[in-house]
């Protein structure tokens, strides 16, 4: 089985920069453009409103004959030359105007303005629409007239259209005005969230030299009051495995200096075994038996002390929580033979009789410790 590739380490920092950093970066460009369209629509109202008041003046300056089956209407514009040229007038953009009669003839004006397609609204209503003359964009307001009830006669139509200059320039100045302070104002945004979060992950960084600063025994909680609210948890977990590890240390100490202790009596009693075997020997007696008995000894005590030596070194690679063992049962009876056989030597160099009376297992010996205690009791 393949083993998975080590994940590549994450800076908070920089994430937590990404994730305010980036949807700010992506919507400033939704924010130009917004602001361009509304831009676009604040610099076309007032040109709409002017526009729509030459629309009127022109229409007011029709004059519609009704007619009949017959003869048509007959439609024509008041309108001296001199008022026209004034009407086309501007020196920034192109301004046209058409007048259409009661059966869709040109009556006046230009005659390259395209003629609405939607059927004819009511009298009097004034529409705007985008359109193009000679491959220029324009914009358009136009209205119909009343109608001059004749059968087949649709209301005669005026326009004027204008072309789109004055309304770029007054939209551009309008997105200087309001993109060129952002050019300012979104670098000094980036240091201000750099700042912050700086600042805010400033205790981090406090906490981690506090750590670093102390000795491998100090074990003493952290003190939470000195750390954000959201570090709060994290300080607290950190507490808790502290006094875990305090906890399994004095364990491991207590286990140390129980062992050591009990390590003692296998190695006094080797020492024994080994100096009254030596004694016997010097002592010119040679009883096969005796000198036996005592190898015995020697091998049992050394046995003993392997099987402590064999535990230390299980506990030194064990994990702390291996320490917490389940309670196990202890044959009483065997312990007492063994330690009563331990000090058998040394108790006959003093001349010491000590010997072991009493149950071969430890139910027995159980029940003889428990009717001495209440016997002492009663």
């Amino acid at each position: 089985m393949d083993a998975q590739p080590a994940r590549e380490q994450r800076s908070l920092f920089g994430e937590i920069l990404d994730w305010m950093l980036a949807p700010l970066l992506l919507l400033w460009p939704m924010s130009v453009a917004l602001t361009w369209l509304v831009a676009q629509s604040i610099a076309s109202r007032p040109f709409d409103r002017d526009l729509a008041e030459m629309a009127r003046t022109v229409a007011r300056q029709v004059v519609v004959v009704p007619g009949s089956v017959e003869k048509p209407s007959a439609v024509r514009l008041r309108l001296p030359e001199v008022a026209t040229e004034v009407l086309r007038a501007d020196d920034a953009d192109k301004v046209y105007f058409q007048l259409l009669g009661a059966r869709g003839e040109f009556i006046a004006g230009d005659r390259a303005l395209p003629v609405p397609e939607e059927t004819p609204l009511a009298p009097q209503q004034l529409k705007y629409r985008d359109d193009e003359v000679h491959a220029d964009a324009v914009r358009v307001a136009y209205l119909w007239l009343p109608p001059t009830g004749v059968p087949g006669e649709s209301p005669p139509l005026v326009q004027v259209a204008e072309t789109l200059d004055k309304r770029a320039r007054l939209a551009t100045e309008i997105i200087k005005g309001v993109i060129v302070p952002q050019f300012v104002v979104l670098p000094l945004a980036v240091l201000l969230v750099w700042f912050a979060l700086a600042r805010g992950i400033k205790p981090l960084n406090e906490l981690q030299q506090r750590i670093r600063q102390r000795e491998s025994h100090d074990l003493s909680p952290l003190a939470e009051r000195d750390v954000p609210e959201e570090v709060a948890p994290l300080v607290g977990a950190i507490n808790d495995l502290l006094g875990r590890l305090d906890q399994s240390m004095s364990a491991q100490k207590h286990f140390l200096a129980d062992a050591a202790h009990q390590l003692k009596t296998p190695l006094a009693g080797l020492r024994m075994q080994a100096e009254l075997a030596q004694r016997e020997i010097d002592a010119g007696q040679q009883d096969p038996k005796a000198l036996k008995q005592s190898l015995q000894y020697i091998a049992h005590s050394s046995e003993r002390a392997a099987h402590m030596v064999n535990q230390l070194l299980a506990m030194a690679r064990a994990e702390a929580k291996t320490l917490a063992r389940p309670p196990e049962a202890v044959d009483l009876a065997a312990v007492a033979r063994e330690t009563v056989r331990d000090f058998v030597p040394k108790a006959m160099d003093k001349r010491i009789d000590l010997g072991y009376e009493g149950p071969e297992d430890a139910q027995a010996l159980q029940g003889t410790l428990l009717a001495s205690r209440c016997w002492c009791a009663s």
